[in-house]
């Protein structure tokens, strides 16, 4: 548990330094934001490699684990999009409307509940990021590129 905690620290500083790396080189460079995504992935892959289980290959013909890498790296992109023409802060704060999206959904295929509290918590959360991240203090309302944080969240 002791060394568990600063890996955790690490791996969740990589994400927004990878983002912000990504901000640069699409917005500031003109590398194409799903050049900068692909590539987050296939690096990550190639350094993952090495630990892998000799059973694990057996995975690789599930066609669900393809749809959800699919479905991530279209998320990723969709988030390196939006970073080429907006500010960090307008782009995160558009895309953590998923856990909203993902309650909703939880209620539809899932089946779970719909409360006052859980909704409640929710809104509180999504409150609480945008008190943090400020987005538009710039005096800018964000443009079409924060549809494509929508659609990542």
């Amino acid at each position: 548990m002791q060394r568990a905690i600063p890996i955790m620290f690490i791996a969740m500083s990589l994400i927004p330094a990878g983002d912000s790396a990504g901000k640069i080189l699409t917005s500031g460079m003109g590398v194409a934001p799903v050049f900068v995504a692909w590539s987050r992935f296939a690096i990550g892959a190639l350094m993952v490699l090495p630990f892998l289980p000799r059973g694990t290959w057996g995975l690789m013909r599930d066609w669900r684990l393809w749809l959800r890498a699919a479905t991530l790296a279209a998320g990723i992109t969709c988030i390196q999009t939006a970073l080429q023409t907006e500010a960090i802060a307008n782009v995160f704060a558009a895309f953590f409307i998923g856990p909203m999206v993902s309650y909703l959904l939880a209620a539809l295929f899932l089946r779970e509940r719909i409360t006052l509290l859980r909704s409640a918590l929710i809104l509180l959360g999504f409150f609480g990021v945008l008190l943090v991240v400020r987005p538009g203090m710039g005096g800018g309302t964000g443009g079409p590129g924060l549809l494509f944080a929508v659609a990542a969240g």
